[in-house]
């Protein structure tokens, strides 16, 4: 089951992007992600994401006030050497589901603002090899965890050209490895 969810995630993620050409999605784009605070507990180890990433994203209005947009992330790997030797690299990947509550959609300046919530599904995979001198022990894995949840957060847009405009916001994913998320990109309207 968990080596099937990245192909369907994926499979669902490129079908959002088909779906322009039937004029649904009116804006894709991304940006950078980062992130901070994030730990997943394996075999009694403790395994981080702190670094930042890549973000995709579509938008979707379904109305004046609500927005549908999914997106789908992808961290850079986060390297930890151990002192008895050997390291630990650890790559997460999300796809997010969320809706946008815009506050101001009449406004005259083109800057708006919104409150977002929705479903976050992340993906960890955990590469370990190395020994613990105090146990005795060799760990010696290559494992990947589906850790599903939920996403609140709020953000900006607004335009800087004739089809483009800037997106700024702030989440905080509410999940086994919670953690705040910070991303500023670019939005494309066709």
């Amino acid at each position: 089951m968990k080596k099937h969810l990245f192909p369907f995630l994926l499979i669902v993620f490129t079908l959002c992007f088909c779906k322009q050409s039937f004029s649904q999605f009116n804006k894709i784009g991304g940006g950078i992600i980062l992130a901070t605070g994030s730990e997943y507990e394996y075999e009694g180890i403790q395994y981080f994401n702190k670094s930042f990433g890549l973000n995709v994203r579509a938008n979707y209005d379904l109305s004046k006030r609500i927005n549908l947009v999914p997106d789908f992330n992808i961290y850079l790997p986060y390297k930890e050497t151990f002192v008895d030797g050997g390291e630990s690299s650890t790559t997460v990947i999300a796809f997010n589901l969320n809706g946008h509550y815009i506050l101001n959609p009449r406004t005259r300046n083109n800057l708006y603002f919104y409150f977002l919530a929705g479903i976050h599904v992340g993906g960890w995979n955990i590469k370990d090899d190395h020994r613990s001198g105090l146990l005795n022990i060799t760990y010696n894995y290559n494992e990947f965890f589906v850790v599903p949840g939920a996403n609140l957060g709020s953000g900006l847009q607004f335009k800087i050209g004739s089809k483009t405009e800037f997106f700024a916001e702030v989440k905080y994913t509410i999940a086994k490895t919670h953690q705040m998320i910070f991303t500023p990109g670019i939005l494309y309207a066709f």
